[in-house]
């Protein structure tokens, strides 16, 4: 079978054949010649995109400290959860850990890091509270973190609202039309602010910035992905129930491993918290920010 390469090799040769005949070209030949000039740019481009390596990006953690196994489990359905919906832009790694204190913070998450095009966050668990929280509980806590790590709160969407009343662009809301209801929170400070959807208004959506004891995920915090530089895979068709999404999810195998492993898994930076969850209040609506 003729490659490509073959194809480019030898017409580049036949060129070369009929021009070195030693006197002028007839009509035909100069036609040919032509040609074949006209063509071998399209055909170099297309070898070159043939040949150029294709990079997957993926969303993935790594365990740096677990209690029973709570956080690796719970790490894998986050995953699963922007995995399924979104071709990331860069690959992203969840570095999930353990700390212990007396104090009423339940988890505490820190400003995500890069390097070599590798976007890293970071989540820790209280040890005092970990081994009371469900699988769910965890994973939408991890979830909430990737969709920072994802953009949410920086860089492009800093760029797609009013800061002084949350409301969206109208460009952005000519990309998607949902975002002419949604609203970013402009209260609560630093952690909280310009990071999250309206407290108010969403209270109950995956990426407002409270825990509260029922959550839903919105189609927009997904298609928003594609405004943050990202790939939408997959639209959410309906407002749907976090919880079950989380359970459906529970049951799909990780089968990219291999690609996981490519990744610098181990590479850390120390940056500020950029959330804690407070836990000195129930959690409900308004009670207990999000990591």
């Amino acid at each position: 079978m003729t490659t490509l390469q073959q194809i480019i090799d030898d017409l580049t040769q036949e060129a070369a054949r009929i021009q070195i005949q030693g006197r002028g070209l007839r009509p035909d030949e100069m036609a040919r010649v032509q040609a074949i000039y006209e063509a071998l740019p399209h055909l170099k481009k297309a070898l070159e995109i043939l040949e150029k390596k294709i990079q997957s990006t993926l969303i993935t953690y790594k365990i740096v400290a677990d209690l029973d196994g709570k956080l690796k489990q719970a790490g894998r359905v986050a995953c699963n959860f922007w995995n399924r919906f979104v071709i990331p832009n860069y690959s992203v790694v969840i570095r999930l850990g353990l700390f212990t204190s007396n104090s009423n913070t339940i988890a505490r998450a820190y400003k995500p890091y890069e390097r070599d095009g590798v976007y890293y966050g970071v989540i820790e668990f209280n040890t005092k509270y970990l081994s009371t929280f469900s699988r769910n509980q965890i994973s939408g806590t991890i979830a909430h973190e990737i969709g920072h790590t994802l953009g949410i709160g920086w860089n492009e969407w800093e760029k797609l609202f009013d800061h002084s009343n949350g409301k969206f662009d109208e460009s952005a809301i000519q990309a998607i039309n949902d975002l002419k209801d949604m609203r970013v929170e402009t209260e609560y400070g630093p952690g909280t602010q310009y990071s999250h959807w309206d407290e108010e208004r969403h209270g109950e959506e995956l990426m407002t910035g409270f825990k509260n004891t029922t959550e839903h995920v919105l189609p927009v915090t997904i298609e928003i992905m594609s405004l943050l530089g990202h790939q939408v895979a997959e639209k959410l068709p309906n407002k749907t129930d976090l919880n079950a999404l989380l359970d459906s999810l529970a049951q799909i195998t990780f089968s990219r491993q291999g690609e996981a492993k490519s990744l610098n898994l181990d590479h850390f930076e120390e940056t500020e918290i950029w959330e804690n969850v407070p836990h000195d209040q129930p959690m409900s609506r308004k009670s207990s920010k999000k990591a």
